[in-house]
């Protein structure tokens, strides 16, 4: 009987504590995680690890928009499933649960969906536009072919910096630590006093204009005059807009300088007699500087290791030495200061000349001219057979060099895209230089030329 009873409650023991299997033995960490799969907490750790996941996939690996497209949707529909799970929660009365998980999984929806609809968007514009599928090129009509980019570098063949160069200057104090107060202000007083002089403006759109270290354009702001380096490779690298920096790929600082001519700054969502400051994604210290000078608007940008603005205060006092001279009614001692300039031709005709860019549709244009008296210039395009416009509104401008003798050619250089076709498609473009005259005179169409092109593929 004793020995029943003991039978008995080893049976009743052994069912209490069942023998580990293999699994709970040898993966104990698993057996866990499925145990409590399905807890609030651990649902939105899952969720978190994904977005995590698929963020450095998308930093570091760079799939492509159709991958990145389905992990997006897949973000979305993972995150509705857990919501779903959060709402059981709150009518199971688990409040704290189901309320955080409800939070947390919409946010995380939401950036699933949006990353699709951004990739969708993104999927959609790279879809070909078949405009150049039933084009030909004309026959009967001389097409020039544009050059390759080593030509362009062989007609503009990058120079060494001088050491006494605006250029060379503000580069070398870049990261130095001495600069300005964040609270200086930005003025240029020889700039503030060609503002209030009757031929103020005049005198100094003149100059930048015939100066090759500025760029005048038209643009969103009104005229405005951009400052231009040398970019070799070696000094600098240039980008779109008239940013430069040191480094290709991981640089140290970055630079941009600008006057709005006609009071407005280029930077419309920036608030004008204010820096602002910020910490760029590579943790340089980034100082957007715009100021009022009198009626013309002066943009300093500068990124680098150090807070304290030395490229602005340099910059600052290079324009106040700069522009001081224009303040003096003697024009030659202008002459002086602006440095020499071997882009302009004698005995020469109008000529445009077209090279292609990094990648099919991306074009660089040297446009040669002398309208004979101040004015914008700016290209029209046109496909040939049907004379459909290309890129309207997308080709910039220029200020246009002139003189007196018409057999003395400018250079103005234009870059620009044709959004028109796909790569490999090749049709019939002509394109014409126009000028509009600072006299208010109507627009007139100086020459043209036709070019074998093809459209960017985005």
């Amino acid at each position: 009987m004793e020995a029943n009873e003991n039978g008995l409650q080893d049976l009743q023991q052994n069912e209490e504590t069942p023998k580990k299997g293999f699994f709970q033995k040898n993966f104990p960490w698993f057996v866990w995680c499925v145990r409590h799969m399905f807890d609030w907490w651990m649902r939105l750790l899952i969720l978190v690890f994904l977005l995590i996941t698929l963020t450095l996939i998308i930093k570091f690996i760079d799939p492509e928009f159709e991958y990145v497209f389905l992990m997006g949707l897949a973000l979305f529909f993972v995150s509705v499933g857990n919501g779903i799970f959060c709402i059981v929660d709150l009518c199971k009365r688990r409040i704290v649960g189901g309320i955080i998980g409800l939070v947390v999984t919409s946010y995380l929806a939401l950036s699933g969906l949006g990353l699709a609809f951004f990739t969708f968007c993104m999927l959609a514009m790279a879809a070909e536009d078949h405009f150049a599928d039933d084009l030909k090129l004309p026959e009967g009509i001389e097409l020039t072919e544009p050059l390759e980019p080593g030509e362009y570098s062989v007609e503009h063949p990058s120079k060494k910096v001088s050491e006494d160069s605006f250029q060379y200057q503000v580069i070398t104090v870049a990261n130095s630590e001495k600069g300005l107060d964040k609270k200086a202000v930005c003025r240029v007083p020889a700039l503030e006093k060609l503002s209030s002089m009757p031929d103020g403006r005049e005198r100094l759109i003149r100059y930048l204009n015939d100066s090759p270290e500025w760029d005048v354009y038209e643009d969103r702001c009104g005229l405005y005059a951009a400052r231009c380096f040398e970019t070799d490779g070696k000094n600098v690298y240039g980008s779109m807009h008239y940013y430069y920096r040191n480094d290709y790929a991981d640089w140290t600082w970055q630079y941009r300088l600008g006057i709005g001519l006609d009071g407005r700054s280029w930077y419309l969502s920036e608030k004008v007699n204010k820096t602002r400051f910020s910490v760029s994604e590579i943790g340089l210290h980034q100082a957007f500087s715009i100021y009022s000078n009198g009626k013309f608007v002066l943009d300093i940008f500068e990124a680098n290791k150090t807070t304290n603005r030395p490229m602005t205060a340099k910059t600052l006092e290079l324009l106040e030495k700069e522009f001081s001279v224009l303040l003096s009614e003697d024009t030659e001692q202008w002459a002086k200061t602006i440095a020499s300039d071997e882009n302009i031709r004698k005995n020469s005709q109008p000529d445009i000349i077209l090279y292609n860019g990094s990648q099919g549709g991306i074009y660089h244009a040297d446009i040669w001219c002398n309208p004979g008296e101040p004015g914008l210039l700016y290209l029209k395009a046109f496909e040939i057979t049907q004379g459909t416009p290309l890129s309207e509104d997308r080709i910039p401008n220029a200020k246009a060099g002139y003189s007196g003798d018409p057999n003395e050619m400018f250079l103005r250089e234009m870059g620009f895209t044709i959004y028109e076709g796909n790569w490999g498609q090749y049709y019939g473009a002509r394109f014409e230089v126009w000028f509009k005259p600072d006299s208010d005179q109507p627009d007139r169409k100086l020459f043209e030329k036709n070019f074998k092109i093809e459209g960017w593929q985005r």
